[in-house]
């Protein structure tokens, strides 16, 4: 709850400068760049060094609103041309890392976490410099990368696993659209009915799920069937983060990139063949959850509202608009929130 106070802030200055149209085709390539990370730390320290960059492909993210007011996450990165200083591109994030570090064991061990970042394909020499976002939401820089000529002579194509996917609902051109992309973890081969069963029903509660269904016409949703054998998951999902049985996160954040990266997506959802009350979500980065628990339907509503929103446990959402533990209060202050969000892509 750390950032309920800056919000209106945030909502107002964006109200004054989202029609400020970035000419994307000025500063870009129609490409996307993944930067995969490894990022070494304890609760003290922490260190970002680069492993490879990949070319991802179209880049099918915004265009328009290129610049991101907002400060949410944990992590906040941008890309100026080295030229001119102009600031080209920014946006925020969590990791797996980010919140690990709050745990006890960080107070004592050092670990090592793969993460990753994607950006617009910048036509000339640009630096890309990822930010910590601390408790009094100032940024510290812990790591920078200059894109230049040698850098494009090292960038290596994605991987291309040709699974196939469906397409449940196609609003229009992913660059003006909110792109939601399902995967799955723990599905083999033989169970692709199933999956394609949960990737519907997972459609179907967000869609019907306010504020997102009055903007149903500025969403994409597909989903890419990833099977694996049981003792295989390709998505490499912990099943008991940091010790909670209720909460799960991707312990190779490679994996899904080079999974999503089959299809355009600005959210990615990886849906859990598993019964058990789990799930769990980073902030702008992806979301989990188990397709055949008790509370799957309040958990793809909670799931989904931290990944868009990112306010710590405090949203609204019908099922628990009178719960104690949600703040119906900030209602007003969530819907203009993610209102505006959703505008960066679609406005």
């Amino acid at each position: 709850m750390r950032r309920i106070a800056f919000l209106l802030i945030i909502i107002t200055f964006i109200s004054c400068t989202r029609n400020d149209k970035n000419d994307f085709e000025k500063h870009f390539i129609d490409k996307t760049l993944r930067f995969n990370l490894i990022h070494t730390g304890n609760a003290n320290s922490e260190k970002l060094s680069l492993d490879k960059v990949y070319d991802d492909g179209l880049w099918n993210g915004r265009t328009k609103n290129t610049v991101n007011p907002y400060r949410l996450g944990a992590y906040y990165y941008e890309l100026r041309d080295v030229e001119t200083d102009e600031l080209l591109y920014s946006d925020c994030i969590s990791t797996y890392f980010s919140e690990w570090r709050m745990t006890d064991e960080a107070k004592t061990k050092t670990k090592v976490f793969k993460e990753s970042i994607r950006v617009p394909y910048p036509k000339n020499n640009a630096t890309l410099t990822m930010y910590k976002i601390d408790s009094q939401d100032v940024i510290l820089p812990i790591w920078e990368y200059d894109i230049n000529r040698n850098t494009r002579a090292a960038i290596e194509p994605t991987k291309n696993h040709n699974n196939r996917i469906i397409r449940l609902l196609d609003s229009g051109d992913p660059k003006e659209k909110v792109d939601i992309m399902i995967l799955g973890d723990g599905y083999t081969s033989k169970e692709t009915n199933r999956f394609d069963k949960d990737a519907q029903h997972f459609y179907e509660i967000f869609i019907e799920t306010e504020l997102f269904k009055r903007r149903k016409n500025d969403f994409n949703v597909h989903a890419v069937q990833v099977p694996s054998s049981m003792s295989d998951k390709c998505i490499l999902i912990d099943r008991n983060t940091f010790g909670h049985n209720k909460y799960a996160l991707a312990i190779d954040e490679w994996k899904f990139r080079e999974y999503a990266t089959q299809s355009p997506y600005d959210y990615a959802v990886i849906l859990i063949n598993d019964t058990n009350n789990i799930g769990g979500s980073l902030y702008n980065n992806y979301s989990t959850v188990a397709m055949r628990s008790q509370s799957e339907d309040y958990i793809i509503r909670h799931e989904i509202g931290h990944q868009i929103v990112g306010i710590a446990d405090r949203y609204y959402s019908d099922e628990t608009q009178d719960d104690t533990t949600c703040v119906s209060a900030y209602f007003y202050d969530f819907s203009e929130l993610i209102n505006n969000i959703l505008d960066l892509h679609t406005k």
